[in-house]
C-alpha cells in the first residue's frame, strides 16, 4: 500500500489528468456548476502565484554563461517549435477542433515543472533548464498571443486578437507569478520547506480546468470514436519526437557539452499545460464556444502525458550514462 501511494505522489498530475477526464465525462454537473463561476481564473492566478513562491532566482543567474544555448533554447520554444507544431497539428488526420487544440498546445513555451525534474533526472544541466523555464515563460506571455493568433488566422481556423488575449495573460498569469515571487521574498525558508506542498496545490489547480472544461464538453466528447483518440495520441508523440530530433540536431550542431544538451534538448521539445489552459479559458466566446473548448482541452492533456512518458525514458537513459 506504502508504494501505492508513494507511486501516486510522484505521478498525481498524470494520473490526476486521466482522472478528471474520466470525473467529467462520467459526473459532469458538478464541472458545469464550477464552470458557471469565475473557478477558472482563481485556478489559474492559484497556479501562477504557486510557481512565483517556487521560483529561485540565484539558480537562474547560474546558467547565463550558457548563452548560445539560451539563446537557441529560447528561440526553439518561442518560435521555430510553435510553427512546426502548428503547421504539423493542420496535417493530421483529425477533426478541425482536435486540430486547432493541438496547434494551441505546440504554440505553448516550455513545461513549469516536469523539464527540469527531467532534465536533474538526466543528469543535465539544471540551473540552465530553470533558466529557460522562467525566461521562456516570462517572456511567452507577451509573444504567444501573437504566434497563436498569427498561425490560427493564417490557416483560417480561428480568429484571435493578439492584444487582447495579452491582456488577459497578464492579469491571469504574469501578475500572480510577479505576487508570488515577491512573497517569497518574505517566506523564503516556509516556501522551502512547503515545496512539495506548493506544487500539490499547484497541480489541484489545474486539474479543476481540464475538469471543468471535460465537463462541459462532455456530450459532444462520448461520441468520439476510439479510432480518433488512437490517431490524436499518435500524432501528439510524432510531433513531440519530431521536435526532439530537431532541437538534438542544433545542439549537436553548436557542439554544446552533454550536460547543456540535455538541458536543451528536453525544455526546448516540451510544451506547458498550465499556460495551455490559461488560454484555453480566456478564449473569446465569438472564437470558440464552451463545448468546443472542451474539445480542445484533449489534444492538449494527451499531449502534455505523451511529452512525459517519452521523455522520462529518455531522462532515464541518459541518467543511466547513455549518450
Amino acid at each position: 500500500m506504502s508504494r501505492l501511494f508513494g507511486f501516486l505522489a510522484k505521478q498525481f498530475l498524470p494520473v490526476g489528468l486521466v482522472s478528471v477526464v474520466l470525473i467529467g465525462l462520467t459526473f459532469p454537473g458538478p464541472g458545469r456548476y464550477f464552470a458557471s463561476l469565475p473557478t477558472q481564473y482563481i485556478a489559474v492566478s492559484i497556479i501562477f502565484i504557486c510557481s512565483g513562491l517556487m521560483l529561485r532566482t540565484e539558480e537562474i543567474f547560474a546558467a547565463l554563461s550558457a548563452w548560445r544555448a539560451t539563446l537557441w533554447g529560447s528561440l526553439s520554444i518561442l518560435f521555430i517549435t510553435p510553427v512546426i507544431g502548428a503547421l504539423l497539428a493542420f496535417q493530421t488526420p483529425l477533426e478541425p477542433s482536435f486540430q486547432i487544440g493541438l496547434a494551441l498546445f505546440f504554440c505553448m513555451p516550455t513545461t513549469l515543472s516536469s523539464g527540469i525534474a527531467l532534465t536533474h533526472q538526466a543528469r543535465g544541466n539544471v540551473a540552465l533548464a530553470v533558466l529557460l523555464t522562467a525566461l521562456t515563460n516570462l517572456a511567452g506571455i507577451f509573444t504567444v498571443p501573437f504566434v497563436l493568433a498569427h498561425l490560427l488566422g493564417a490557416v483560417g481556423h480561428v480568429e484571435l486578437s493578439g492584444g487582447d488575449l495579452l491582456v488577459k495573460l497578464f492579469f491571469s498569469i504574469l501578475l500572480p507569478l510577479a505576487a508570488g515571487k515577491f512573497l517569497r521574498s518574505f517566506v523564503e525558508d516556509w516556501a522551502n520547506r512547503n515545496r512539495s506542498r506548493l506544487t500539490l496545490l499547484s497541480s489541484l489547480a489545474l486539474l479543476s480546468i481540464p475538469w471543468m472544461k471535460i465537463s462541459e464538453s462532455s456530450e459532444s466528447l462520448g461520441q468520439i470514436a476510439l479510432s480518433g483518440l488512437l490517431i490524436l495520441v499518435v500524432s501528439g508523440l510524432v510531433i513531440h519526437a519530431i521536435y526532439l530530433l530537431i532541437n538534438d540536431g542544433a545542439c549537436r550542431l553548436f557542439r554544446f557539452d552533454a550536460g547543456v544538451r540535455k538541458a536543451v534538448v528536453i525544455l526546448a521539445s516540451q510544451k506547458t499545460l498550465p499556460v495551455a489552459m490559461a488560454i484555453l479559458a480566456f478564449l473569446p466566446e465569438s472564437a470558440i464556444s464552451h463545448e468546443t473548448k472542451g474539445m480542445l482541452a484533449i489534444p492538449c492533456i494527451t499531449s502534455h502525458l505523451g511529452q512525459i512518458f517519452m521523455d522520462a525514458v529518455i531522462a532515464t537513459r541518459w541518467g543511466r550514462g547513455a549518450d
